[in-house]
């Protein structure tokens, strides 16, 4: 039998086509439509971790075990407490219990998995088995200098990239990169913990050009984010930043993790 698949709708639920809701009426006293226990959408769009290591179970970034996670609606749009949906990976590589924990087998490379529920399953989301990370290696100087400028309308008061590499030596040879890994990070001014959303004096930008504190390690395990100075509350002339980026796996630090980058603050 040809699988039936659902149109793609916002936010990446997936809705039960018409022709099995009318089949299922056809078939039933109940009306499938008006029944809240039914599933018609599904909502799977992320995942605890974008990497699971080959041997090991996915893990969320506090390196606790993690299952996978979906939500169902019914067709009020409210969701479904306690569903009953079906983790399913569509290549080889790892096994997903029926409590949706996913342990990975001895391969490397991207593996496909959906949600599902009968005559309906979720858009399909990515996850990487790869080997364990146990290093970090600095790519980029420590100590950087902005030259900023007051107002910085042209959005040029940008630091250098913050350099480093995730790789591991768990098989004889050099470092190969752990693509799709976590790193995290702490914006500190005046031994201060700067948010996120800061717009006053640093941010911190991603490869996405996104502000964001986690980045996420490309193909070869590397990872590149900028600090952009903001300098409108900036107490004096000439101040520093420091940005901390943390690496870990079963929460623990790696080995050379934390890195410290320090950043220089000069007017131009």
């Amino acid at each position: 039998m040809t699988r039936l698949f659902a149109a793609r709708v916002p936010a990446r639920r997936i809705v039960a086509p018409l022709a099995v809701v009318l089949a299922a009426v056809a078939g039933s006293c109940t009306e499938i439509g008006t029944n809240p226990a039914t599933v018609t959408a599904l909502e799977f769009d992320s995942l605890p971790y974008p990497a699971v290591v080959t041997g090991d179970t996915l893990r969320d970034s506090l390196g606790n075990a993690s299952p996978l996670s979906a939500t169902a609606f019914n067709v009020n749009d409210a969701a479904i407490p306690h569903p009953v949906i079906s983790y399913l990976a569509l290549d080889s590589g790892l096994t997903i219990s029926s409590s949706g924990i996913v342990t990975a087998q001895l391969r490397n490379g991207s593996v496909r998995v959906i949600a599902s529920v009968p005559g309906l399953q979720s858009t399909v989301e990515h996850l990487l088995v790869v080997r364990r990370p146990d290093t970090v290696i600095v790519t980029s100087a420590l100590i950087d200098t902005v030259f900023y400028a007051v107002p910085d309308n042209a959005g040029t008061n940008v630091s250098a990239a913050l350099g480093l590499k995730v790789v591991t030596f768990d098989t004889v040879g050099a470092g190969s990169g752990v693509p799709g890994w976590l790193v995290s990070y702490k914006v500190l001014f005046h031994g201060q913990t700067l948010a996120v959303t800061d717009t006053t004096i640093a941010s911190l930008w991603n490869a996405s050009s996104a502000a964001s504190l986690v980045d996420t390690a490309g193909t070869d395990g590397s990872v590149s984010p900028r600090l952009r100075v903001r300098s409108t509350l900036l107490p004096t002339l000439a101040e520093s930043l420091t940005v901390v980026a943390t690496v870990r796996y079963r929460g623990a630090p790696v080995r050379g993790s934390p890195v410290t980058y320090l950043i220089q603050l000069r007017p131009k």
